[in-house]
């Protein structure tokens, strides 16, 4: 039997739905020139199995060109030949012989190894065993999300599988020292990778972030990338420029010719039909207005084996949030001149310490303000108005940063060495004073607005602050029912209180600027022109009193104060001037003048009274 044997020429056939390789026996000469053999396993993968057969040459096949390679799938060599000579001379054929040690692995393997990021895996085996026919059961070991292949058995010496004209196939007359064989499986392709996309400033969601996805494969840790899509499996390439570039917004799957892109929801980029392994998303470009941050450009991520395994991610980008606020204000309502402190916040940058290379990567960080031309800024870092840079509750030395006024406005620029010194994540906050000035009227709201610009983000206009100042308008008119007249020279003084113990309005020369003191003499004085009206302006809203201290000529000095009420619309609006509250008073009573007709008819009227005295006194006197 053993002489047969050697005069036997194996040859490996693989198929596709078959367990193990089959080798079939011709009688020929074996070739004594070398005892070694290599045998090149090609891993190939797919979702599911051709319909029909695919038998193995021997020899390199373009019929799996089409399937891409498995990586990191160990196999094993262990030598069979005792056992497989054993079964032969108890009577088993080749072919049961070659079945009944499939599942045999004695002793330790006499090779190993992992198949390459392409699925290829070279063994370099002996063609003779203790000067026999070498027999090997080649072992694949368990991989998550791939079925595994049963034991292969490959006997030598092996020739190749020729394919005739009928269809049939035949032996070839050379015996192979380098065969391919061609074992393939099934993978399962249904996990998921969920990212959201969100920026530092508020949260808020990123569309168009730009991310490849890669994986290291084989004993090199090969890097590839996800390149396109083929029989519902992502193909890969090592050209990290050539990978295909994932957007948020966007969801995306593996079709049979390419990658399937569908819209999603802002902010959230989903692929899915990814194999179990391991990857790695990279963002390679942040969306408009937004900056990569070191410490999230690269997340690492497992798909598991299983069926609908979904991965969520958490992506963020450096975006910016500027806000301005008052917080020592009640309300929007402020008296011409009064101080005002305003905070303009915004959010320090994750990555401001992230460098390019050895540059600092930000170099510019800029507060922008746009105010009002009746508003004043208080463009000073001294006294209790004075302004203030702070990093969190941490003053920054003014030396650290520089401020220019404008026309109109005013920018802090922070020194680009001390930029990266800020502490990332901490909120940015300029405070500082500015003042209605005597362009404000109560007609107008008056907007302060701010920027903040750095080497990535610009642009981001924070909500304004509108600021409101009050004021009244009075009418002085004849009191008399009928009257319409208009009276001129009236003079009034402006009170906080109804009480003697008030404060009183005074208002400055050209600033306009609103103050409260002590005494009517020290108060502006309102006086009515020619055509009655007095204009209060420059108050914050509430109530106050209108006092009366000198009356138009032969009109009586009015004793009560007017109560009246300063809001947003008392003066009027943007369209319309508001009506004046009318404000009478009545005229004093009069006498003829002297010398008149009335004058002699008092005094003879006079004398007879007198006289009808005299007589009465006498009589009771008598």
């Amino acid at each position: 039997m053993k002489k047969v044997f050697n005069h036997t020429k194996m040859v490996c056939l693989l198929f596709l739905l078959l367990p193990f390789v089959f080798l079939g026996t011709k009688n020929q000469q074996v070739s004594a020139e070398s005892n070694l053999a290599q045998v090149h396993l090609h891993k190939k993968k797919m979702v599911n199995l051709p319909g029909s057969l695919i038998q193995n040459s021997g020899t390199e096949m373009a019929e799996f060109d089409q399937y891409q390679g498995l990586a990191d799938v160990t196999f094993s060599v262990y030598d069979v030949t005792t056992a497989f000579y054993e079964k032969r001379s108890a009577g088993a054929s080749v072919e049961e012989a070659k079945r009944q040690v499939q599942t045999l692995t004695p002793g330790s393997p006499v090779a190993s190894g992992k198949t390459d990021a392409a699925g290829d895996l070279v063994f370099e085996l002996p063609k003779k065993q203790a000067d026999r026919d070498a027999v090997y059961t080649i072992v694949e070991d368990p991989k998550d999300g791939v079925t595994t292949a049963e034991n292969m058995v490959i006997a030598f010496p092996v020739y190749e599988m020729i394919q005739q004209a009928d269809g049939s196939y035949a032996y070839g007359e050379e015996e192979l020292d380098t065969i391919h064989l061609y074992p393939k499986n099934t993978v399962t392709n249904e996990g998921t990778l969920l990212v959201n996309k969100r920026g530092t400033g508020e949260n808020e969601p990123l569309n168009d972030a730009e991310f490849v996805i890669s994986k290291q494969e084989g004993n090199q840790q090969t890097k590839k990338y996800i390149l396109s899509a083929a029989d519902g499996l992502f193909t890969w390439t090592t050209d990290k420029q050539a990978a295909y570039r994932f957007l948020t917004g966007k969801q995306y799957a593996a079709g049979e010719t390419t990658i399937d892109v569908e819209e999603n929801q802002k902010g959230q980029l989903k692929v899915e039909q990814l194999e179990a392994g391991t990857y790695q998303l990279e963002e390679t470009k942040a969306p408009s207005q937004a900056a990569l941050i070191e410490q999230e450009t690269i997340k690492d991520f497992s798909i598991a084996a299983g069926n609908d395994v979904t991965v969520e991610l958490t992506v963020k980008n450096d975006t910016t949030n500027v806000t301005k606020t008052t917080p020592q204000l009640d309300g929007k309502d402020v008296g011409i001149g009064e101080r005002i402190q305003y905070h303009l916040t915004v959010n320090i940058p994750l990555g401001i310490q992230d460098k390019v290379g050895a540059e600092n990567k930000y170099k510019h960080f800029q507060l922008i303000d746009a105010h009002d031309p009746a508003l004043t800024f208080e463009n000073t870092a001294e006294g209790e108005t004075g302004y203030a840079l702070y990093d969190g509750e941490k003053k920054i030395d003014s030396t650290n940063y520089q401020v220019a006024e404008k026309e109109h406005g005013f920018t802090v620029t922070i020194n680009p060495e001390f930029v990266p010194q800020l502490t990332p994540g901490n909120q940015l906050r300029f405070v500082y004073y500015m003042y209605l000035n005597e362009q404000a009227m109560p007609l107008n709201g008056f907007k302060n607005e701010a920027n903040v610009e750095t080497d990535f983000m610009t642009d981001q206009t924070p909500p304004s602050v509108e600021i409101l100042t009050g004021g009244k308008r009075f009418l002085k008119v004849d009191g008399a029912v009928t009257a319409t007249e208009a009276l001129a020279d009236a003079v009034f003084v402006v009170r906080d209180q109804d009480r003697d113990d008030a404060n009183y309005l005074k208002i400055e020369e050209g600033t306009k600027q609103v103050s409260w003191v002590q005494t009517a003499d020290q108060a502006t004085k309102f006086t009515t022109g020619t055509a009655g009206l007095v204009d209060i302006i420059g108050l914050k809203f509430g109530t106050y009193y209108l006092e009366e201290v000198k009356a138009p000529k032969n009109y009586v000095l009015l004793t009560n104060r007017i109560a009246f009420e300063v809001h947003e619309t008392s003066y009027g609006t943007k369209e319309q001037l508001g009506e004046p509250e009318k404000v009478p008073n009545r005229r004093k009573g009069t006498l003829p003048a002297t010398g008149g007709v009335g004058t002699y008819l008092m005094g003879a009227i006079g004398v007879v009274i007198v006289s009808l005295a005299g007589v009465y006194f006498v009589k009771r006197k008598g």
